[in-house]
């Protein structure tokens, strides 16, 4: 940013800057127009020089590469910016093969490109246009380097006559990463446009506020004496920034005042607490900023918790500490180092790890080497300081699929103690920080080595990497080994805080194993990996691709089921009110009243309140307490709007109940049948009995279960009498193609998509009705009971309408009467022997059912509805029951969460994995049903064009779909179309009374609104013609208590499959600091497909335009903030229309 010609000239730089910090970018706007009134800025750190001259290098390189391809012409960097500009036109006009050091000038912006790369894609300039490439040193494209190239591409278009259709990122790994740039243009244009009213406001009310872009700021230095002499909020040790804003609107702005708030004070929205917690933090600060000694305080005790999880020292124990490089692609631990005592001496075990391969090397050399140390010394433990450590553990035991049995069970012996969960549960400091360097002034001489900091050690390897000296490699070394040492002294300063009474936490698992399932457990890790490699080792399948992925997915439920158990140990290190926020528990529980107790029959019935919180836990769920991890009962009462929680249990003598803590459930899922038939369909190609893994020879068949080979290999599917082209003829309704298409299949899958409005049940129902009456068995399976019972249900009344005379079943599952049908032309049955019995014609199920020995290849067909929530290990668990499988559904809609971190693409679900990244499937190799009978075009338009690649389109009768709005009605509504309407509200995460507020005005205002449908008939408006979707369970039940009981209110979950008049999204969310979920949840293009795509007439999405001002730190982040800048866009477009 500077002044050109008299006017502010903008860079894409300053762009990332803004979108990083606002404040960074006054400052630099009052360096730019008032140079004088600037502060100093702070010099470059040895991380940024290093960084620039590394990038300058990589740029090298790649025009080398350019160069010597031919064609590459060098723009001038000593001319005036206009000269430069004219010659990159002039470059470009002349279709050169490539341009390095391009230079644009498109007031207000200008910039200059790294390089232009020529594409033979017709535009102004001739048969030809330019993309542009930006040189990056990171293994990994960023946001960053996204909104860059984005303007450069404005800039290009300019020049050329149309935007690039992509842009390309050239990272440090020789990689070069390519992107549409539809992907970011709608948010990339509201953060130009939130920059440019910035800079013309003139950057009202600046602040500065702690952020990710400080470490790298130019104004760093002058921010932290700001926030020094202001005594900032930011100094208490452990305050977040939307706590900070509570703070603040409560009046209390400085450490000061928190540190001297009066007894009693309260400020909304913050618990109690939680508040408490604060001041007596600041309070020790702030003697500690007027000239007091360091000192400690210790915490209440809890059970479980702080001190109580220590423990006994013993003379073998280890102190770990990694060192890692975030510049690395996925990044590197390149460094481990372990600490320990050979008698009475000091040890340093340590590995070097400077590639990936390396890091696998000593992974696995580490984890070997403690695991018999371990097993050598009963009573050691592991000692390391944050989670740092055992995320990395857990990462490269799933990424090489390697030693994860063994991490799980040290994981579950609890040989892993993290003393920064310790120390932050057991004391508070008059420090500003927690960090093992800054508690060092408790137990530890001040450093004097070269490396002190855990930024000058990557600095440093990156230096060593550069130079290759290992004086600098010496000294990084020397630097984790005082992490290490000083990681046992922290741990003996914390014994010597611990009361001398306290008991010893005990050593092994929180709950006790008895020795025949640890045998039982040793015995299916080893039988494990014999299948493992037996499969890796077979001739067969050809592709080893498939036979690797084949050997991850034997392991996908074990794997899948990994994150309860990490989950258990982890929510034990939480604070209790961290607990309230996660869905999965019930946080602060507390007796409720004296009387809290009664007897039930022989029973103990325990009454506990909690504050207001989401919860996913239900009435007859057995949990246990956190932290202790000792089941407490079942849930027998549970009343989540009146904070109540009863809990029911037999008490063996000695036993009680907890006081305090929280509550979680404990998963109960067995999949043994899945993994059973994954392993026999494994064996069966690799040419082994699924038993013995002995060799079958002769008696073996590799060619069975050959559609679902064919699904791993991705083929187009195999058809009889089939000469290819696209799977939907000339003149064909959707019906009979998929049909003739069924029919035809040869031991193959075909998919079917159908997106929003399309007719996927209707067009599946009719084809497997086509099959039974051509006299085949079809099975019919999904996630869902419910998902197989819409499908069955239309299935059997097909049947019965045109005379198709079919044995029809349902599978249902005992302990879930919702999972039984009770329809008169389907019958429900319990057990799997019965639909052997029976021999059906049809049955439906799911996957645990067709996963069965006893339905190994027993249908012809088996349709799998909703695919797109299957995973592939599931796929090929059911998939063994049929000869053909045809997929169903839509993978741009919701999805099942598959849990746990799986190796390659074992983790995808079916959809994901056959059509990689498309948004929808090709003519030839599927069938798309892509006219949508529900959404009127205006709405389907954008739908199509954000998510289907432009090809859904509307039926035109529903362009008849228009609402009747009268005069006086609410100015947010339109007759048809897409409405954003944007809200005004700050602090909100997973409740907003303004939006509720807002909706009922709405409501109310569309109620007896007059409207036409598809088939031209009138109706009016009433609660059954309005579907109100929001992201959580907390704003839906607000809505609900808010409106009246016929209003149709839910998550977009409840919603998928129905659809309404008007539909109405609460986006709730304030901005992405309040965000109470993961960015990708929140931001889903595919959520946010299926709720507006539930309107037939109007969509309103009501949202805080801040949610726009996500600072996605990823490539995958900023597209998804993409699609809701897109409804933004249109929506107040159409408005203004």
């Amino acid at each position: 940013m500077y002044i050109h010609n008299g006017a502010l000239l903008h860079a894409p730089s300053d762009l990332v800057r803004f979108l990083g910090c606002g404040h960074a970018t006054a400052l630099h706007l009052l360096q730019a127009t008032d140079p004088d009134a600037a502060p100093d800025k702070a010099a470059d750190g040895d991380l940024n020089v290093l960084t620039q001259k590394a990038g300058l290098k990589h740029e090298e390189t790649y025009r080398q590469f350019l160069e010597a391809k031919g064609g590459l012409i060098e723009i001038e960097t000593t001319g005036t910016l206009e000269e430069r500009a004219a010659a990159t036109i002039a470059a470009m006009e002349s279709g050169a093969q490539s341009i390095f050091q391009a230079a644009f000038l498109c007031p207000p912006w200008h910039g200059y490109a790294d390089f232009l790369i020529r594409v033979e894609e017709p535009s102004s300039l001739g048969a030809w246009s330019y993309e542009p490439v930006d040189t990056k040193l990171a293994c990994t494209p960023k946001a960053s380097h996204i909104v860059q190239l984005g303007l450069y591409a404005r800039m290009m278009g300019q020049v050329q006559g149309d935007l690039p259709r992509r842009i390309h990122v050239a990272t440090g790994d020789g990689q070069t990463h390519s992107f549409r740039l539809n992907l970011f243009s709608h948010v990339l244009r509201a953060a130009q446009r939130r920059y440019l009213d910035f800079i013309a406001s003139g950057a009202p009310a600046s602040r500065p506020e702690p952020c990710d872009a400080c470490d790298l700021c130019a104004w760093r230095d002058h921010c932290n004496a700001e926030w020094e002499s202001a005594d900032h909020l930011s100094l208490v040790a452990g305050l977040g920034r939307p706590q900070a804003e509570k703070l603040r609107k409560a009046g209390i702005v400085t450490l000061g005042e928190l540190a001297t708030m009066e007894e009693g004070t309260r400020v909304p929205r913050m618990a109690q607490a939680t508040l408490g917690k604060l001041q007596a933090q600041a309070r020790l600060q702030q003697a500690r900023r007027e000239g007091g000694g360091p000192c400690v305080e210790p915490l209440p005790l809890e059970e479980g918790r702080g001190f109580h999880t220590m423990p006994p020292p013993d003379p073998a124990d280890l102190f770990f500490d990694l060192e890692g490089d975030p510049l690395e692609e996925g990044g590197l631990d390149y460094l481990w180092g372990l600490h320990f005592r050979d008698g009475s001496l000091p040890a340093f075990r340590f590995e070097w790890a400077h590639d990936h391969e390396a890091e696998r090397a000593a992974f696995e050399s580490m984890i070997d080497w403690i695991a018999q140390h371990l097993r050598d010394h009963p009573g050691a433990h592991v000692y390391h300081y944050a989670p740092y450590e055992i995320t990395s553990l857990r990462r490269l035991s799933t990424l090489h699929a390697s030693r994860e049995d063994l991490l799980d069970d040290l994981l579950r012996q609890r040989r892993f103690v993290d003393l920064y969960g310790v120390l932050r549960q057991s004391i508070r400091t008059s420090e500003p920080d927690l960090s093992l360097k800054t508690m060092e002034i408790f137990f530890a001489e001040k450093r004097d080595q070269a490396v002190v900091k855990a930024d000058q050690s990557i600095v440093e390897y990156k230096s060593w990497q550069e130079t290759g000296n290992q004086a600098i490699l010496d000294g990084i070394l020397e630097y984790n080994r005082v992490d290490c040492e000083n990681t046992e002294a922290l741990r003996d300063w914390l014994v010597s805080l611990r009361m001398a009474n306290l008991p010893w936490r005990e050593i092994g698992s929180a709950t006790p194993v008895n020795e025949e399932k640890t045998e039982q457990r040793i015995a299916a890790e080893e039988a494990a990996a014999k299948l493992i490699d037996a499969i890796l080792a077979a001739s067969s399948p050809e592709d080893p691709r498939i036979r690797t992925l084949m050997a991850h997915l034997t392991q996908f439920h074990r794997r899948a089921d990994k994150p309860a158990l990490w989950a258990m140990f982890d929510r034990c290190e939480r604070d209790a009110d961290e607990l309230v926020e996660d869905g999965e528990c019930i946080g602060l529980i507390r007796p409720d009243g004296e009387e809290w107790l009664r007897a039930e029959k022989k029973s103990t019935v325990a009454r506990y309140r909690f504050p207001p919180q989401d919860t996913k836990l239900r009435e007859g769920k057995a949990v246990k307490h956190i932290p202790t991890l000792k089941v407490i009962g079942k849930i027998a009462k549970l009343d989540t709007r009146n904070g109540i929680v009863e809990v029911k249990r037999q008490l063996k003598a000695g036993e009680s109940f907890p006081l305090d803590g929280g509550l979680m459930a404990e998963p109960t899922v067995r999949n043994a049948v899945l993994q059973g038939a994954i392993r026999r369909v494994a064996c069966a190609w690799a040419g082994l009995d699924h038993e013995t893994l002995e060799p079958l020879g002769e008696r073996g068949d590799r060619l069975r279960y050959r559609a679902l080979l064919r699904f791993l290999g991705r083929e187009a599917p195999a058809l009889h009498d089939w000469s290819g082209g696209p799977l939907v003829q000339e003149g064909e309704s959707f019906v009979r193609a998929a049909t003739l298409r069924c029919l035809a299949l040869d031991e193959s899958v075909l998919f079917i998509q159908g997106p929003p409005g399309t007719g996927k049940t209707f067009t599946s129902a009719h084809v497997i009705a086509a099959l039974v009456a051509a006299g085949k068995r079809v099975g019919i399976s999904s996630n869902s009971h419910k998902a197989v019972n819409n499908l069955l249900s239309r299935v059997a009344d097909i049947c019965e309408r045109d005379g198709v005379t079919a044995c029809i079943l349902k599978k249902a599952s005992s302990g879930n009467p919702d999972s039984a049908m009770e329809a008169d032309n389907v019958t429900d049955v319990w057990s799997n022997s019965d639909v052997i019995d029976y021999h059906p014609d049809v049955v439906g199920g799911t996957a645990w059912l067709f996963a069965d020995p006893d339905m190994d290849q027993q249908f012809d067909y088996l349709f799998v509805d909703e695919a797109g929530q299957v995973a592939v290990a599931n796929l090929i668990a059911m998939g063994a029951s049929a000869r053909n499988i045809v997929l169903v559904g839509d993978q741009m809609q919701l999805g099942q969460p598959i849990q746990g971190s799986h190796p390659g693409e074992s983790g995808q679900s079916a959809l994901e994995y056959l059509l990689q990244d498309d948004a929808t499937v090709a003519p030839d190799r599927g069938i798309l049903l892509d006219t949508s009978w529900r959404m009127h075009p205006d709405i389907c338009g954008f739908i199509s064009e954000a998510v289907y690649d432009g090809r859904l389109k509307a039926h035109p009768d529903c362009a008849q779909q228009v609402l009747h709005i009268g005069e006086g009605a609410d100015p947010a509504l339109a007759s048809h179309g897409i409405r954003f309407v944007p809200m005004d509200h700050e602090g909100c995460g997973q409740r907003s009374d303004e939006e509720i507020t807002r909706i009922q005005a709405l409501c109310d205002s569309l109620i007896g609104t007059g409207f036409t449908d598809r088939q031209g008939r009138a109706g009016t408006i009433g609660w059954e013609n309005i579907l109100i979707v929001a992201p959580y369970n907390m704003q839906v039940n607000a809505l609900k208590a808010a409106l009246p009981e016929e209003a149709q209110i839910g998550t977009v979950d409840k919603f998928q499959g129905q659809e309404a008049e008007v539909v109405i999204v609460s986006m709730t969310t304030s901005s992405p600091d309040d965000l109470p979920r993961h960015v990708d949840f929140f931001y889903s293009k595919n959520r946010l497909n299926v709720a507006i795509s539930r309107a037939r007439t109007l969509a309103l999405v009501i949202a805080n335009p801040k949610l726009l001002e996500l600072d996605a730190k990823s490539v995958e982040h900023l597209a998804l903030v993409n699609t809701l800048a897109w409804v933004a866009e249109i929506g107040a477009a159409e408005i203004g229309g």
